[in-house]
């Protein structure tokens, strides 16, 4: 990015108080100037903005998110804009920022898709999807959408794909948030007006069934699921976009009931002809299948979500996927040893094993895999293998992973591996292992 190019960062606010300093500090080395439009705020948002020497307007709140974000970007004078919200912010990725500015402008693109990282109150990460928060300016580049708002613009725009070095943190999911700015009911009556306006378009219906689904009126939520199925478009697209949000979310209402197994194949044959290389219908079909413990069929669609995954991505689509990898690898492996595939179910658990070593659960489905092989007489499945197999994972050497691998050795009543870890630990070692 050369020197002469510029941020500006920008926000609506109403009632961020406890935001506002988190949002007006991640990117203050960078950005050339920070507008704050301000909706009718209460508290003390506005006061700390000023002190922290942001510029600050005010904006008549008329039910329509797009009219205000619009209204800041006339503010901006930037060359790029970053549009985040005050509960949204960006960490160590904020030094990449010129650099991945400076590509997308190489590549001729107007626009930077970022991964969105919802956390929740212990700040564990709940789910991710992909959205467009940094923009070019002055190029007609706005907002569009009384609620649920997006970037639009009269010209085809080109997108950077940044998500893979971007990620932006939001708190706005977790549950004092959600409680404490009563977002449901205001986002009900502005849906509910979009609706009355625009009777025909299938976004609006599945934005409000996320509402009550979230609110578990699950009746309420696929009775509007079905209506946005109903009325969405049949175009077949690499992008799911709303559409995938509407699908996967119907799929997993269908698949908490054991007898609409084939409700639910019926949503997932329409979804995967439409959004094929989404991965979390495939995911949600495996969920439902594992849920009533039919393995064989969940093992089937568990392994066509994570191939589907690994081909095509996370770049506008397959979000439950991308942010539960480990917990799909973990029924994968579950579902194997059911089946009895007990080297399917090795494979997959050491993939996990490699990435998160602690993982309980899949050192217990390892372990008794590798029993099961062991005793059925399977050659290179005895003591000396299985050792030399967890030495390539584990340091036997630290007290940590030795307690780790004994601990779940002895509830499986291992005798070979417990005697084992027993014969290479002090006595010490052992009365903090016992």
């Amino acid at each position: 990015m050369t020197k002469e190019t510029l941020i500006s960062q920008a926000m609506i606010v109403k009632n961020e108080e406890k935001n506002i300093e988190r949002a007006l500090s991640w990117g203050k080395d960078i950005m050339m100037e920070r507008i704050v439009v301000d909706t009718g705020s209460t508290d003390r948002t506005v006061d700390v903005a000023v002190t922290m020497g942001a510029k600050v307007y005010h904006f008549d709140w008329i039910d329509d998110f797009s009219a205000a974000k619009n209204f800041a970007v006339e503010k901006c004078s930037g060359d790029w804009i970053a549009f985040l919200d005050a509960d949204e912010y960006i960490t160590d990725d904020v030094k990449k920022i010129s650099r991945i500015i400076e590509e997308a402008e190489k590549d001729g693109c107007s626009v930077i898709a970022a991964q969105l990282l919802n956390i929740n109150d212990e700040g564990k990460i709940i789910g991710s999807m992909t959205q467009a928060r940094f923009f070019k300016n002055h190029v007609g580049i706005c907002y569009q959408g009384r609620i649920h708002e997006h970037l639009s613009s009269k010209e085809p725009v080109k997108i950077y794909d940044g998500t893979t070095e971007l990620h932006i943190f939001h708190t706005g999911y977790s549950e004092s948030a959600h409680k404490e700015k009563n977002k449901d009911e205001k986002y009900k009556v502005l849906l509910e007006k979009e609706i009355e306006d625009k009777p025909y378009n299938a976004d609006n219906y599945g934005y409000l069934g996320d509402i009550y689904a979230g609110e578990s009126e699950f009746e309420k939520a696929e009775e509007l699921y079905f209506k946005a199925m109903k009325l969405m478009s049949t175009e077949v697209s690499g992008e799911s976009g709303r559409r995938g949000n509407t699908l996967r979310n119907l799929l997993l209402i269908l698949g908490g009931y054991n007898y609409r197994t084939e409700e639910l194949l019926q949503v997932y044959r329409l979804a995967c002809s439409i959004l094929p290389q989404d991965a979390d219908f495939p995911c949600m079909a495996g969920e439902h299948f594992y849920r009533y413990r039919n393995y064989q069929e969940a093992k089937k669609y568990y392994k066509c979500a994570l191939e589907t995954y690994e081909r095509f991505g996370a770049y506008l689509k397959s979000d439950y996927v991308d942010s539960h990898l480990i917990e799909i690898h973990s029924k994968l492996a579950n579902s194997y040893y059911q089946c009895e595939e007990y080297l399917a179910a090795i494979k997959v658990s050491l993939i996990v094993l490699k990435a998160d070593k602690y993982n309980a659960e899949l050192m217990r489905i390892l372990l008794l895999c590798i029993d099961r092989l062991d005793k059925s007489g399977t050659a290179g499945y005895g003591l000396k293998e299985e050792t030399e197999l967890l030495c390539r994972l584990y340091d036997f050497g630290s007290l940590r992973d030795k307690a780790f691998i004994y601990v779940i050795a002895k509830k499986l009543e291992l005798q070979g591996l417990t005697g084992y870890i027993r014969s290479i630990s002090s006595d010490t070692e052992m009365k903090v292992m016992e």
